[in-house]
């Protein structure tokens, strides 16, 4: 069923109810006033047949006859009187209204009401030359229950037309009220993975569907920028890919061709552990890339400290390497600042990634492979500035050295793949930090992280 005709169907038997309600309160109360008025004209009606009977001294038989021939006329109340001693005085009807039951009731409440199916019954105490007599009478209230009966069939009426239009309003109000909606599955059927940069309209007025609106384009917005960067990882890799596993094999196969002596082997052999290597260390980059990609809420944050988390890189960085790098990590303020300053909430594997990409490169561009780190933290961040004397970055190059693999003038200097600075603006994007550079060419590159002190969660 679709959402206007449940709205509409909802929106109708809610309706129905509360009209239902009405309705039978209304008709209740108008019941019971037709009752009431009833009652009052009966009485009148009992009185003037008992004035008649002990005023007028008219034979009863007479009265009896009399009654007869107007009940066929108008709508007489029958009636039956008793004495003071509950002994039958006079009777329209045989057998006589009421009981020894009932004129106990009127003898001490001084009237009584009821009713059946098809009477209302009247029960008075009157006094006739200081005798008490009790009257019970009855009669049939046929133009009230003609109007009540015609007042009921035509609520009956109303009502049901009633609903039948509430429907078609609400059908129309809900349909009206959707519509936005409507328009934007619409929209949403329209975008696919060929055209994902179509966005919804957003509404003027900033109410529900525009705050829905909003998230679709938000929800738009990232899986564009997953699908870019799907497709940018894929052709990148069978770019990056490409070359070194070509030169492994062609290696491979002039040393299996052309090769004869062990010597010529060994030089084939190294050729092609060092394209291996090669290879190796671009999977290692691109992984730590895509790891670096993940959606913050698939990452495990854990209490960690700074300082534990950069020395633990530096230590990796060192056991890893060949060539003898010099590493130095400072505290800016250390005796003002409390150690708690230094805990923080985040990933360490992620965060040692991106310590250790900083420091790899800062010494790997310096002729004296060194590097100095300077911790500086506070109750609402922490600072690390990673700095080197060497070759520097050129300035047009600054702007792009975090896009995946671009390298700059520098990449002559030394092998790379320009994976590691778009792994570290990940993984700090990832942590609401900021990283900034500053560099002047032969003279060095500071690299400075910032990152704000969240609570644990």
């Amino acid at each position: 069923m679709k959402l206007v005709t449940r709205t509409a169907l909802t929106y109708a038997i809610l309706t129905a109810f509360i009209l239902f309600v009405f309705a039978y309160s209304v008709y209740f109360v108008s019941e019971k006033n037709r009752k009431d008025e009833f009652f009052d004209r009966l009485d009148y009606k009992i009185t003037w047949r008992a004035e008649f009977i002990f005023d007028a001294q008219i034979n009863k038989n007479l009265i009896k006859f009399l009654h007869t021939k107007n009940k066929k006329v108008l709508n007489e109340a029958d009636i039956s009187v008793y004495d003071s001693n509950f002994n039958l005085y006079f009777s329209d009807n045989i057998p006589p209204l009421g009981n020894k039951k009932i004129l106990q009731s009127i003898k001490k409440n001084k009237y009584l009401n009821w009713s059946d199916d098809k009477y209302q019954y009247r029960g008075i105490l009157y006094t006739d030359h200081n005798k008490e007599f009790y009257i019970v009478g009855r009669a049939i209230d046929i133009t009230g229950l003609n109007h009540i009966n015609a007042f009921k069939e035509n609520v009956v009426y109303v009502y049901f037309i009633s609903i039948v239009l509430i429907f078609i309003i609400g059908f129309g109000f809900s349909y009206y009220t959707l519509k936005p909606l409507k328009d934007i599955i619409f929209q949403i059927r329209d975008i696919s993975e060929h055209n994902l940069n179509r966005r919804i309209i957003v509404p003027k007025a900033k109410d529900e569907l525009y705050e829905l609106t909003e998230t679709f384009n938000d929800t738009f917005n990232r899986l564009e920028k997953s699908f870019n960067n799907h497709r940018n990882f894929v052709t990148t890799i069978s770019h990056e890919f490409r070359t070194p596993l070509s030169i492994l094999i062609a290696e491979i196969e002039l040393g299996k061709e052309l090769n004869q002596t062990i010597d010529d082997y060994k030089v084939s052999l190294d050729n092609a552990l060092e394209e291996a290597n090669h290879v190796s260390q671009l999977s290692t980059a691109l992984l730590d890339f895509a790891r670096a990609n993940y959606d913050i809420s698939q990452i495990k944050m854990s209490e960690i400290r700074i300082d534990e988390v950069l020395v633990d890189a530096k230590l990796n960085l060192l056991n890893k390497k060949e060539v003898k790098y010099k590493i130095g990590i400072s505290y800016t303020n250390l005796e003002d600042s409390d150690a708690n300053f230094y805990n923080y909430n985040g990933n360490p594997y992620l965060l040692q990634i991106a310590f250790s990409n900083i420091m790899e490169n800062a010494c790997k561009y310096s002729t004296d492979h060194s590097c100095h780190v300077d911790i500086n933290a506070s109750a609402e961040s922490i600072i690390l500035t990673f700095s080197d004397n060497g070759i520097g970055i050129p300035e047009e190059d600054l702007g792009k050295i975090y896009n995946l693999f671009y390298r700059g003038k520098n990449k002559n200097h030394e092998i790379g793949y320009g994976v590691g600075l778009s792994v570290v603006k990940q993984i700090v994007s990832l942590h609401s930090g900021s990283i900034d550079v500053q560099s002047i060419v032969a003279k060095g590159t500071m690299f400075t992280v910032t990152l704000p002190v969240r609570k644990g969660l």
